[in-house]
């Protein structure tokens, strides 16, 4: 009776670590992220955002149609999540159950910068477009930190990057830019540019607790070894992707 019992166990824990959560949105959804708590959080193509539990359950829903479709989001603190939208140079955070309790308007030279993410002290990282420049902006708007121009850098094409995030890597702080043709693009904590990862590739990027990592034609590949993409993917458990119409997490 014991073995049998102990068979089943095995067989219980491995259909466990196979499974899978799916939600079926009904549209292709623009971006997911997933939060510390495994919380999914989701921007759809009508700029709805919509936050669905470690479960699969939808728990909160927001839309504003006058701003358009969300560009960014960020999910760096999991309480208070952030979405920018590029076209309008509007930034806007919300509480945990999508209710806006900040915004904050980029008016004249910054409406030129066209990515920003939440740094881990509660303030924004910003790359300025205008000039090629990753910056650090407070609640007020005010730049406390800026980094040199990339444009002193001979790249072999213009820099033309999708995503901005703010990591860790071996226990120091790094703000990675990411450009489709370029790579990864890594600056410090004091936004000073540090080095160029040319041969990443990927099409979206995740955090997984304190680890974090990126997906790309899709497979996972850990942050630890983004500087040699593996053969096999090392996968992080919980985190949420998009398969079409459909978010997944595997368990």
């Amino acid at each position: 009776m014991g073995k049998v019992i102990f068979l089943f166990l095995i067989l219980f824990g491995s259909l466990k670590m196979g499974a899978q959560t799916t939600i079926e949105l009904g549209r292709i959804p623009k971006e997911v992220q997933t939060d510390a708590f495994g919380n999914a959080y989701v921007i759809l193509e009508d700029g709805a955002i919509q936050k669905f539990n470690s479960k699969g359950i939808l728990v909160s829903n927001f839309r504003e149609s006058g701003w358009g479709v969300p560009s960014q989001l960020d999910v760096l603190n999991p309480l208070n999540p952030i979405v920018f939208y590029s076209g309008r140079g509007f930034l806007q955070e919300f509480d945990n159950n999508l209710t806006p309790i900040f915004q904050l308007s980029l008016e004249g030279g910054f409406t030129n910068s066209s990515l920003v993410a939440r740094s881990s002290d509660g303030l924004f990282w910003w790359y300025r477009e205008r000039d090629r420049t990753l910056v650090k902006i407070n609640r007020n708007g005010q730049i406390i930190l800026e980094g040199g121009t990339l444009d002193f850098f001979d790249f072999p094409q213009s820099i033309l990057p999708k995503l901005l995030f703010e990591t860790a890597e071996k226990n120091s702080l790094r703000i990675q830019l990411y450009d489709p043709q370029l790579g990864l693009l890594t600056f410090g904590s004091n936004a000073q540019f540090l080095l160029r990862r040319g041969d990443v590739r990927m099409d979206a990027w995740y955090r997984c607790g304190k680890n974090w990592g990126y997906f790309f034609q899709g497979k996972k590949f850990d942050g630890e070894v983004v500087s040699r993409i593996p053969a096999t993917s090392i996968p992080c458990s919980g985190v949420w992707r998009i398969s079409g119409s459909q978010l997944i997490k595997d368990e």
